[in-house]
Formats: C-alpha cells, structure tokens, sequence
C-alpha cells in the first residue's frame, strides 16, 4: 500500500497521526508514553491503553522514496509488498494467513519518509503477532519468482492510478514543484525500475536501511509495559545492523516564478491542483499554514467551499490542505470543475487567496479552525491502531512523539496577524505550481494564455474526565413513539448518535429513483432556522461532524461531536432531523452537483461494474436501482416530492436513535422528549417488495465497453437477508475468498499476477442481498480471469474448505470486530440497525461465539445453497 502524496477529495486529510500516554495502570486510565533503547539499537515506543482489549504493533523503519536513488527509484515499496511473502520459516502466503487466522489485521505503507508494517489484533493473540511481524522484518526471502509475481502486481497498480485523474494530478504537480528534490519522484516508482529489480537489488537495499539502528517499534494496547518490553526483547534478541549511511538529499532551489503544466486525459469533468512551496513539518510557521489551510478550504463553511463552490458555482468539488513531512512539504489547494470554467475558477481560488493577504480573518473562522484541529487530537485516541500510527508517523517526521506537545502550544497561540503574515510569506504565485488534468480535445491545449495570466502575481503586496465503566443499552419509547437507545461510554467525551428509518433505495421506484440520496444531502442545505453555512458552522464550533446517510434499505442522519456541547449537538440534530425546508434554491445546485456526479460515475469503473451487475441481477426489486438515481429520475425531484417522502419515512414510530458515548441517560431521555417533538407522528406504512427470481438455468452477462486502461469484472448470485440463519456462514464463506490470506488473493493475485485489487462482497438486505466476486485486471487477461475466479467458486461448492483455512476466517472476523467496537460511531450503528431489522441486541455481543460455531459442513452447504458455478450473473467493462 503506498500513503499517496496527495488525493483530489474534499474530505481529504493528511494524517500526522500525533501520538498520547501510557504506564502501567486500571483499565481506562492513561499516563505517559514510555521509550526504551534495545541492546541492538531499536527504538520501542510502549502505550498503555486499556479502554478495550486489543494491541497494534507499528514497526516504522525511517527510509522512504526520498531515499532511493534514481534507479531506486520504487524500491522502498516493492519491499513493502515483498516483507510478508515469506521467511524461512513462513512460507509464502502464509504469514497474512496467521494474521488473520490470530483475528488479526496486517498491512503496510510507504511514504516519502518512512515505511510503516503494522498488526491490529486481539490482545489474546498478541504473543502470535509480535513473533509474526518480527520474523517478516528480519527474515525477509526476496524470493526471485514471488518477486517477478509481485511485481506484475505493482505494474498493474500503476497502470490503476493512471486512471484516476485525481491521483494523477497530485503525481504531476510533486514532478513539477520538486526538480531537484526526490519527493518529484513517484512513491510507486516506474515501471522501467520495478522490472528492473531482482533478489540482489532488494536484499542490497534491506541491509542498508532495515537496521535496528534505523527502525522504532510501537506498541499501543491493554498490556502490562514490563511484559510487553520483555517480549519485544525476546522476539528481536538476533536482530543485528549497522547505522545507516547518511545520504544528502539536495535542496529544492527556490521557485521564482509560476509554473503551468496541463495533461490531457479521457475524462468528463477537469482536475485542478495548485501546489505552493511551506516548510518541512517542524518548522515553527507549520501550526500556523495548517489554521490557514483549514480556513481557506478544510470544511464546508471555509472560503472557498462557499464563495468558489457554493456562490459562484465555479467547482463540483473544492478544498486546500498543508502537506508538511520531513523536508519541506506544499500548501495543497484542489478543484473538480467544469473544462469552460478553468480561468474563472483560478481567478476566484486567487481572489480568496488574496483577501488572506490583506484582511484578517475573524476571530469565530479562527476559533473554529483551532477547535476542529485540536479535536483530532481526541477523536484519533479511539483506536489502538489510530494511537500507534500515529507515534511512528510523528517519529519518522518530526524526529519525536513528543512533538505532539509542542504543536499544539505553538497553534495555540496563533493569531489572525499570523495568518496575514505566513499567508504573504508563502501563499503567493510566484511560489505557485499549477496542474491542469482536461478533456481530451480542450480548448486549454491550445490555448493557455488566459489560464497564465491567472496564475501571475497580484500587483498588490502585501480536559478530559475520569473513566468509568462502559454501561449495557437502555431502551426507552420517547413520548412521540420515537425508539431511543442510550449506551454510556466515558473512555473519551465524545458522542455518537445515529439515527435510520426502513426506507433508502428499497423505498423508491424508477420513476423517483435517487430521492432518498437528495433527500439525506438536502437535511443539511437548511433548516426553519439554520441556511446550510450556519449548519456547517454550528458543527464546527463543537468540534464534531453531522451528515445525511442513504442507503439500499434505510435512510437517516449521523453525527458526532465533544460531550461539553451536548445540548447544542443535540440541539442541531434535531433541527436538521425535523425541520429541513427543501428550499428551491439549494436544491436547484445539489440537482446539478448530482447530475454531474452521475456523469463522472463513467470513470469510476470499478463501481460502474457493480452497479450494472445489480441492475442485471435485481431487474424488478430496487436494489438493481442506482443509489444517485438517473439523470430523469434526478431532474424529475421536486421540492414538493422530498417534503412529502421525508414526512412518510420520518414518521416518529418510525425512526430509532441511538446515543453512546460520554452522556447521562436521563438528561439524554430529557433533551430527546423535549428537542423531537416536531417530527410526524404516527407511524408509515410498512413497504413490501417483490423478490426477483434467481435465474435457474442462463448465465446473464453484461458488457460495458470504456476506453480506459484496465478491466473490471464482477460475478456474482442473490444472497442472504438480515434474519437468515444462514448469514453467519455467508460471513465467513466470503472472508474465505477475501482478505489478503484468502483466496482470490493468494491465487489470482499472488500466484497468478493478474491484478492489484480483487476482493468478494457479502451484501446483506431487508429482502435477499447478494454475493459477488471482483478483479481489476488487464483486458487481455480477462477470460483468464473469469475462468479463475468460476474455479474458485466451483471449488468451495464441491470440496470443503480445510480446518485451517476456516479458522482463519473466523478469527479473522472475530478480531476485526472487537477491533471495530472500540468506536462509538460504529456501536450507534449497531443498536440502530439491530432495532429497525428486529435483531436482538445480544447478537451484537453474541457475534463472536456465532461465528465461531460455523463448521466446514455449514460452508459446503450455503455454497452449494447460494452459488452455482454454471448460473451466474456477469458484469464486465472492458476497453474498446
């Protein structure tokens, strides 16, 4: 996996992944962080953490492409790849099967600086993992043939990101803002270098850099610091290396002047990435451009999200963020627009830009910005994984977990001159790289004078609480008939609420197909009282989040946001759950940013496949149906429509909340009874659908043909629903095909190099779901593909799955769940969606002990039940 520079997405976030305590102590306290200094040099960073019982390891060797030479260059992530194809002892494929066989969770990354091999598991299996990731880091095989196999892999990567405009237009600008330092060069590398390497060039590269002297190891989770340190000691007790060498890496000389590079591709809509030059991420400037950053485009309610996107309508997609690593990094501004809106849409960015220049920003937008920064200080403390990650990330960048400190003193004293200052210093475009991803056939290929003369400079100068114990669920009827669920979490102040009525895409028709996805956007474009800025504001100013959700069965809203701003969380939930107007105006712009997304799904391939195979498989039911809608479908929603469905689904017998986190039952039962009574009352009639027939005897196969680079493949049968006795073993059925252990992994990918992503799909429903299978693969391998993946199905119906391989499913599922429990989020939507399908709320807590009861019989029979390997429904996208 490789950490991607940049990624042309407005919810993106460039993770420094700071890093919290640690010391012996009860379970939910935390202290300090302890370090250590191995006999051999190692660095071991420790962190208690008994809020739940699971443990990450991070194991962070501090090189990364910045480090490769020329001809290196992709090296540092082939290794990544290749570290967990086998050792001496663990054969290839087998190390990710123990992960997941342990209930584990094993992955790795490469950045520019670093690269990072971490385990998620169950503390109970944390002796199992700590010899599995140590055993991968000294023993490495670089085994000839798995490494040409992988490789095939890597290519097939590239050629993925070559597809997408996005990832593309981050890859352009590093090239072009970095021609002297190496972060130009691809963390991926190219594919002249990746089929250059052999066991040789790896192993030359392992033993200078992945030395103990160069590496720290992270553990965070519910262990005792003394005994974790000894095992640490015992499993790297022979692992020995010099320092390693100290490589100069040259400084990019100062930019002087803009620079603009346009690149055609096959694409609907135009990519622009703005890239100015900021320092390196211990520079005392840093806490300062990150407020900036937030301000200028980090959320819904910054500058030019409203003024460029929402009020003058110039981009579908718009925000910035400050990219700060080891050596000097780049303040990030991206935009999805329109090709005709090019020089209008730089223009208005540079406007805002400006205005940061000259004008101080006021005190609320610089509130706002500090409050939602430091919050991730609190939300990313949820998971082990999330606290380990970040240590080793901090630690490879600034040197120091301790930084974390530091950081937030210096941002807490950042005022608007500040903004004014470093916004002059190096928001300027003359220190400005521009990147134009458009249309085959622009008009911009021709003629880039009017986009130049955008980009030249403006004549113009210038506390926590204590822990207690995590509660059972209480279940309460509100006074309205509404179903209420409170769980207590004190562990972190924060608070989870979900709330979901039975409707979503089961709910519609052709003819209004798409209403419940414009429905969930609208709830948050305004209320009686709130427009959608002052929506956007008002979550901000609580350090929390709230969103509008649709899916195949139910439709609702979610949010989350710090326990000291209850009522006022509280308060705006219910005001976008009971009272959005619709208004004519909002809903005249979210019909066009739908319609446009509608169109750019023809470059999504992946989900297009998906998305055709279910209009194959499920030709009458609404689950065939799309989840934007059509473009008639779309253009036929009227105000007067969402009123009405809003009013039939959120009916208040209708609706489920649930509330965990760091709240009191009662005053929860209170502020509900008194905030919701304005919701419909009464409850809707109860829709029924009529189930599709599976087809008995003919294959359906639907091809699409797009002039892209690779192909996508689906395959796949109607499934379970919620309450069928067989979902528990189509759960463990499909972790058998998935995961990095399983095997379409292990044989399409591993052993047969056709593909970087191929994965199974379990998707349960109210009515039958379905079961399919994926690969991305090059269209010349197609039919070899398809005839893999039929053997693979034929396999599980006819031959029983071995006892190992069962048991690493089941573990697999059991620990990623416990592992997924520790987020307040994801239990709000647990008791929800258990309430709405009547499932008992003991089969949350019950999950693990069912899974675990599935038998080698049980998945021969959902197999032979389910999947027929000559009957099957086809979905294929392929190049012209």
């Amino acid at each position: 996996m490789i950490e991607i520079k940049l990624v042309l997405t407005k919810s993106f976030v460039i993770s420094r992944r700071f890093g919290v305590s640690a010391d012996t102590a009860p379970r939910g306290k935390k202290m300090a962080i302890q370090t250590f200094t191995l006999d051999n040099g190692m660095e071991v960073v420790l962190e208690e953490n008994h809020t739940s019982k699971v443990v990450s390891f991070s194991a962070l060797v501090k090189v990364g492409s910045v480090n490769e030479t020329e001809k290196e260059a992709g090296i540092c992530h082939v290794i990544e790849h290749m570290l967990f194809k086998g050792t001496p002892s663990r054969p290839a494929g087998t190390i990710a099967m123990e992960v997941e066989a342990a209930g584990g969770d094993i992955n790795a990354y490469t950045s520019l600086d670093q690269t990072v091999f971490y385990i998620n598991m169950a503390m109970r299996y944390a002796d199992k993992g700590l010899a599995i990731l140590a055993d991968a880091l000294m023993n490495p095989l670089f085994d000839q043939e798995e490494l040409e196999r992988e490789a095939e892999v890597i290519l097939e990567e590239i050629r993925r990101e070559q597809d997408n405009p996005s990832r593309m237009a981050a890859e352009y600008l590093f090239q072009n803002a970095y021609k002297v330092h190496p972060y130009g060069r691809p963390i991926i590398g190219y594919p002249k270098t990746v089929k250059s390497f052999n066991h040789k060039a790896l192993m030359d590269f392992y033993r200078r850099w992945y030395t103990p002297k160069n590496m720290s190891f992270v553990a965070v989770g519910d262990f005792d610091t003394k005994k974790m340190l000894q095992l640490i000691q015992k499993y790297f007790k022979g692992f020995k290396g010099k320092a390693p060498p100290d490589r100069a890496i040259k400084s990019e000389p100062k930019q002087k002047s803009s620079k603009l590079i346009i690149k055609e591709m096959n694409v609907q809509s135009s990519y622009l990435a703005l890239g100015f030059h900021i320092p390196e991420i211990t520079d005392p400037d840093v806490p300062t451009l990150d407020l900036l950053a937030h301000i200028l485009g980090g959320t819904d309610s910054s500058r030019l999200e409203q003024e460029v996107k929402e009020n003058k309508h110039l981009a579908h997609n718009i925000f910035s963020c400050a990219y700060t690593p080891k050596h000097p990094g780049l303040l990030y501004v991206g935009a999805m627009l329109s090709e005709n809106a090019a020089h209008k849409t730089i223009s208005a960015i540079k406007e805002e830009i400006e205005k940061l220049h000259h004008d101080p920003v006021t005190a609320e937008e610089l509130s706002r910005a500090k409050i939602n920064l430091k919050s991730n200080e609190i939300y990313e403390k949820e998971t082990v994984g999330g606290q380990g990650g970040k240590i080793a990330s901090f630690i490879g960048a600034a040197g120091s977990h301790e930084f974390e400190k530091r950081y937030y003193q210096m941002m807490t004293s950042v005022v608007s001159e500040d903004i004014k200052r470093v916004a002059a210093k190096y928001i300027n475009f003359d220190n400005c790289t521009a990147i134009m991803i458009i249309p085959k056939g622009s008009k911009w290929s021709k003629n880039k004078s009017p986009l130049k003369n955008e980009l030249k400079p403006s004549k113009r100068k210038t506390q926590m609480k204590e822990i207690t114990a995590i509660s059972k669920p209480k279940r309460v009827r509100l006074k309205n008939g509404t179903t209420l669920i409170i769980r207590e979490n004190h562990n972190l102040p924060i608070v989870s609420i979900c709330t979901a009525a039975v409707g979503g895409i089961r709910r519609e028709t052709k003819r209004n197909n798409g209403i419940s996805n414009m429905m969930s956007k609208m709830m948050l474009k305004g209320t009686k009282d709130r427009n959608a800025i002052q929506i956007a504001t008002d979550i901000e100013k609580i350090a929390g989040n709230i969103d509008g959700f649709s899916g195949r069965n139910t439709c609702g809203v979610k949010t989350e946001f710090l326990s000291e701003y209850l009522r006022e969380g509280f308060s705006l939930f219910s005001d976008v759950l009971c009272n959005p107007s619709f208004e004519s105006g909002e809903l005249k712009k979210e019909k066009h940013l739908t319609l446009k997304a509608i169109k750019d799904q023809e470059d999504a391939l992946s989900s297009l496949a998906f998305a055709n195979f279910l209009e194959e498989l499920f030709p009458t039911h609404p689950y065939g149906l799309r989840s934007m809608g059509t473009v008639n479908s779309v253009k036929g929603i009227s105000v007067g429509a969402l009123k009405k469905h809003h009013r039939e689904a959120f009916r208040s017998s209708n609706l489920v909340i649930s509330v965990v986190g760091d709240v009191n039952p009662k005053e929860i039962e209170d502020i509900a009874n008194e905030m919701l009574c304005d919701l419909p009352k009464g409850k809707g009639a109860a829709v029924k659908r009529k189930i599709d027939k599976k087809p008995s005897k003919s294959r359906k196969r639907i091809v699409t043909k797009k002039d892209k680079q690779q192909a996508h493949i689906v395959i796949g049968y109607q499934g379970v629903h919620f309450k069928s006795k067989d979902r528990y073993a189509m759960t463990v059925l499909n972790n058998i095909f998935s995961g990095q252990g399983g095997r379409l992994f292990r044989t399409l990918r591993d052993e047969m190099s056709l593909a970087y992503s191929v994965s199974s799909l379990n998707q349960e429903g109210i009515d039958p779901g379905y079961f399919a299978v994926y690969i991305g693969t090059d269209p010349s391998k197609s039919q070899i593909a398809i005839d893999a993946m039929i053997e693979e199905l034929k396999k599980i119906c006819f031959e029983k799955v071995s006892k190992d391989e069962l048991d690493r499913a089941k573990q697999y599922l059991v620990g990623t769940y416990e592992l997924e429990l520790q987020r307040n989020g994801s239990l709000s939507n647990l008791y929800t969606f258990h309430q709405l399908y009547d499932i008992r709320f003991e089969e949350i807590d019950e999950y693990p002990k069912r899974i675990l009861a599935v038998t080698r019989d049980d998945i021969l029979r959902v197999a032979r039940k389910y999947i027929d390997p000559d009957v099957y429904t086809l979905s294929i996208i392929k190049p012209k």
